[in-house]
């Protein structure tokens, strides 16, 4: 007998539990439809917030949002990058309900809304037939940001409601309409390509990033007028 074979051999690791998706998640196995229309939701002197670049989907629908204030409150100075100080998000009060806000509500009367700031915690929804409104993946500076938003279930056919509040940057509440019955009919052209997997993938995510810096050729005859 060897030095290791002394060792008795430990069980293998048990599979890690895996998530069932629920129906308000997001389809990883479907290719969208465009839906038409944007709107300003948000429009002040000092900021604004545009809802756009919509995508159906058959059970929810997806869009852009695009938050852009002109200075930063306080009178603070402007960084890079927010995160190098540590300075709290640009888009939430300090004191609480004075920071950006937005809001949904289908012709039918459900309505959701996300918490305060950039990137808040959603709540699971209280039933099959509640709306899930969810903030994912976003980028910008202190002073615009733009991210992606979740709404699922589809809405019935009529206006589909934007409102928003934003005190910190002197706006008070404000609504805009989007279609249902586009959003509906652009749902009805979305793709599935294979059948769906009933759990979600969780396995870790990653992102990639590319910059490309160019400058003139080197044999390229300088500009003259």
């Amino acid at each position: 007998m060897t030095f290791f074979e002394a060792f008795a051999t430990p069980p293998p690791a048990p599979e890690p539990r895996r998530e069932r998706r629920r129906p308000w998640h997001q389809r990883d196995h479907v290719l969208p439809a465009s839906v038409p229309g944007d709107a300003q939701v948000v429009r002040t002197e000092a900021a604004a917030v545009w809802v756009g670049a919509l995508r159906a989907y058959p059970n929810g629908f997806a869009f852009m949002m695009r938050a852009v204030r002109r200075e930063l409150p306080g009178g603070g100075v402007r960084q890079g990058w927010p995160l190098w100080d540590l300075r709290p998000d640009p888009f939430r009060s300090a004191e609480g309900n004075t920071g950006l806000r937005l809001g949904i509500q289908y012709a039918d009367g459900r309505r959701a809304a996300t918490g305060e700031g950039i990137g808040r915690s959603p709540v699971e929804p209280a039933g099959p037939e509640s709306i899930w409104l969810l903030e994912g993946g976003g980028s910008g500076n202190e002073l615009s940001w733009q991210s992606e938003f979740w709404v699922s279930p589809l809405p019935p056919d009529g206006p589909v409601t934007l409102v928003s509040v934003w005190a910190d940057a002197g706006a008070p509440e404000q609504r805009a309409e989007l279609d249902g019955a586009a959003i509906r009919a652009a749902a009805a052209r979305a793709v599935e390509l294979w059948p769906e997997d009933e759990y979600l993938d969780d396995r870790p995510g990653y992102t990639l990033g590319t910059l490309v810096v160019a400058g003139p050729d080197e044999d390229d005859d300088p500009v003259t007028e």
